[in-house]
């Protein structure tokens, strides 16, 4: 059975820095479509999990009001099964080799249903899922209000730079030569930079002033010449102060408190039989999971059950409390509600790298 997709702003996309910086050009509609399907994968979804996406969710989403929008909506899949994306993959300058793929690997629309049924290419998945990806992650609301598809991919390159090169987290600059932006972003022939209708005013400005209005970040930009021709770009972006609340509108802060990690663990794991961390007593390793009453309880394969009592329970919920708040890897699971005891079975990179922050932990005297 497909799984459905909710989506809502708050929401965090996730993309591989590969890309974000791969070359492909879609319009506005169709990226915000599929960014869209992008925030709302998990990574304990099943490799061939088929998914399922309420277009009248997206028009919720994007305010949209055109009476077309199923048509458009259909458009929008055709784009996404025919304009791929091109992931650089060169270990150097001279290594011109490239991985081709689709955004989506099939999708069926339902005129009655109004819905959509899509499935994700397994070779695309690991760039927008997998832990072991260098990874962009910004709440999906910003891009929601920009009107030009190069305004948002210029959000996503910009987010991304200034992630990977701020000193002090608010701030970066980067220079980027002008053929290197137009092939990232397919800029046509017929935008020239030095034409008043070509990169600078209806790329560069436009979303320089779509980014301030609806984004958390802003920029400006300098032109730097070779000879009399703008041949590199030097970007300055830090972070909006005036749309800082965007990152701030999460639901809850879950990793803040004791109080609000129980009631995480509570309505990801009360009852389902899936373990959310474990515990060494008298050399026996326990899976930690919650009972339908929220309890905690451990699980041996052959020493069955053992319950725990208040004050054990208390102490096990911090340890793993401290765990979440040094461990962004395990912050993003247990927010999914995936399964330790699965991971540890079948995912041995996503477990070594979990065990690796809990030994640092230990040995920083965290836990």
């Amino acid at each position: 059975m497909a799984k459905l997709i909710q989506v809502n702003g708050d929401l965090e996309v996730k993309k591989a820095d590969v890309v974000v910086r791969a070359r492909y050009k879609l319009n506005p509609l169709s990226l915000k479509f599929i960014t869209a399907l992008i925030a709302g994968l998990k990574r304990s979804d099943d490799i061939n999990e088929e998914y399922v996406f309420k277009v009248k969710d997206f028009q919720e989403l994007t305010k949209l009001k055109r009476k077309d929008l199923y048509w458009a909506v259909k458009e929008a899949l055709k784009e996404l099964l025919e304009k791929p994306l091109y992931i650089p993959k060169g270990k150097d300058e001279n290594d011109n080799s490239f991985l081709m793929l689709n955004w989506v690997a099939s999708a069926e629309y339902k005129e009655g249903e109004g819905i959509v049924e899509f499935e994700i290419s397994n070779k695309l998945r690991p760039y927008l899922l997998e832990a072991k990806e260098k990874f962009l992650k910004y709440k999906l609301e910003n891009i929601l209000s920009l009107r030009s598809s190069y305004s948002i991919r210029m959000y996503e390159i910009l987010k991304d730079w200034l992630e990977m090169y701020s000193r002090y987290g608010n701030k970066a600059e980067k220079i980027i030569l002008v053929d290197e932006l137009r092939q990232m972003l397919e800029i046509p022939k017929s935008y020239q930079y030095g034409n008043s209708s070509g990169i600078k005013k209806r790329i560069l400005e436009k979303a320089k002033s779509e980014l301030e209005k609806n984004t958390d970040i802003l920029f400006d930009y300098e032109e730097i010449k070779t000879g009399r021709k703008v041949t590199h770009l030097h970007f300055f972006i830090k972070e909006n102060p005036k749309n800082a609340q965007i990152e701030n509108r999460i639901q809850e802060n879950y990793f803040s408190n004791r109080k609000a990690f129980v009631a995480l663990l509570r309505q990801n794991y009360s009852g389902n039989k899936k373990f959310f961390g474990f515990k060494r007593i008298d050399e026996i390793d326990y899976w930690l999971g919650l009972d339908n009453n929220g309890l905690v309880y451990g699980w041996n394969e052959k020493k069955g059950i053992k319950d725990f009592n208040a004050i054990e329970s208390a102490t096990l919920y911090d340890t793993w409390l401290k765990i979440a708040q040094n461990s962004t890897l395990y912050q993003e699971l247990v927010s999914e509600g995936a399964c330790l005891k699965t991971i540890a079975e079948n995912n041995k990179e996503f477990w070594l790298e979990l065990r690796e922050d809990i030994i640092r932990l230990k040995e920083e005297g965290i836990i």
